[in-house]
């Protein structure tokens, strides 16, 4: 009898693969604080601004982030820095492994919306940044990274045993 695997447990290590790749330097940072919610975002600014907790709980938000490496799941939550609406997001996250879900789901219930937003732009500008540096292409997915694998393994077997690509 065939047993079903989740597309978590088949392809929820290529995402702790992926954060544990990242890396960003000081001038990084410098690029992100130049960025600017979207229009339509507008309101989260003033909010923040007249919130006297924005920054502390935008620095104990970020540890949160970063404790429980959402980095990568914060990125494929967005498009151009954007929450993405969550059936959209449901489709991107379908092989986010389990553990990294559970906390996600907790930033997305308890953080305030005017912090999320400019969290969610950070770190997505942050590992885009990052992944275009290291692999020349800032776009990542978890299928995308198995056919990548899979023609490896092809090239690999060519080699071994005389084929063509």
């Amino acid at each position: 009898m065939t047993r079903y695997i989740s597309k978590q447990n088949q392809l929820g290590h290529l995402w702790w693969e992926e954060v544990e790749r990242f890396e960003y330097d000081e001038d990084d940072w410098r690029t992100v604080d130049c960025a600017e919610l979207a229009d339509e975002l507008s309101h989260h600014e003033i909010a923040a601004a007249v919130d006297p907790n924005y920054e502390s709980e935008y620095e104990e938000w970020w540890g949160f982030i970063c404790e429980n490496y959402l980095l990568l799941a914060l990125e494929q939550s967005s498009h151009q820095g954007m929450l993405l609406p969550t059936d959209q997001r449901a489709i991107r996250l379908e092989t986010c492994p389990e553990d990294m879900l559970r906390h996600l789901r907790w930033f997305f219930e308890l953080c305030p919306s005017h912090v999320k937003s400019r969290l969610v732009l950070d770190f997505s500008l942050l590992v885009r940044i990052d992944r275009a540096r290291r692999t020349g292409n800032p776009d990542w997915s978890a299928r995308a990274q198995t056919g990548d694998n899979l023609k490896a393994v092809v090239r690999t077997f060519n080699d071994m045993t005389g084929g063509a690509d």
